[in-house]
């Protein structure tokens, strides 16, 4: 797997075929965006009928025009620098015809409210670019991954964990790639590339912000 980091300290993958990108919020985004899910958590944003994810909450985050100036500006200013860096990768031949000034953000932006036992079936997402960004992982997650009875005895402890798939199952080759998030990291990947999100048991909440560009 190739990785490597720009100069903005974004870093890339290259586990298959498309690439990804994980970078890291500001703490003005980060801050933003965990009040604006607060603020959103309620029935009359209820947006689990538009969404793949088996849990019991999600919501549509409404932003007004002012919140929209800072917000927006910064995830699409990371989609961009996506966008760029993986223009740069020279193994690839066509890159389509998308430009990078064109980039918008598809709405709504939702937050997911994940507990113990939910999980994300395998889909992909509509637009061009997808990204997800960790507002809050309880450690409890990661040392489920490494201390729990389930992980120790598994070859592939997974509790909590984000996994993208692509391509077909042959020797010599790698078809997924799995990452325990962190708080304020933020992931960008093409939107039709598969991913899924396994359920953990740890009795605590986790919680994600997830948009697409077009």
């Amino acid at each position: 797997m190739t990785i490597w980091t720009d100069t903005m300290d974004n870093t890339l993958y290259t586990p298959f075929g498309p690439i990804l990108m994980k970078g890291v919020m500001s703490d003005e985004l980060h801050t933003a965006l965990l009040k604006k899910s607060e603020d959103s958590r309620n029935p009359d944003n209820d947006f689990r009928h538009h969404l793949a994810g088996n849990l019991t909450e999600e919501y549509r985050l409404n932003f007004s025009n002012e919140e929209k100036e800072s917000v927006y500006a910064e995830l699409l200013d990371l989609a961009q620098t996506y966008m760029l860096e993986a223009k740069k990768e020279k193994r690839i031949k066509k890159f389509g015809r998308p430009k990078i000034k064109d980039l918008t953000i598809v709405e709504p932006i939702w937050v997911n409210y994940m507990k113990a036992g939910e999980w994300n079936p395998s889909h992909f997402h509509a637009g061009l670019i997808s990204c997800v960004a960790y507002l809050s992982v309880p450690e409890e997650i990661e040392i489920e991954n490494v201390e729990a009875e389930h992980s120790k005895q598994s070859n592939i402890p997974s509790a909590g964990r984000i996994q993208w798939t692509y391509g077909e199952s042959i020797q010599f080759s790698e078809t997924y790639f799995t990452q325990i998030p962190k708080a304020k990291d933020i992931w960008f990947f093409p939107a039709e590339l598969k991913h899924y999100v396994y359920p953990f048991k740890s009795d605590v909440e986790r919680v994600s912000v997830s948009c697409n560009f077009k």
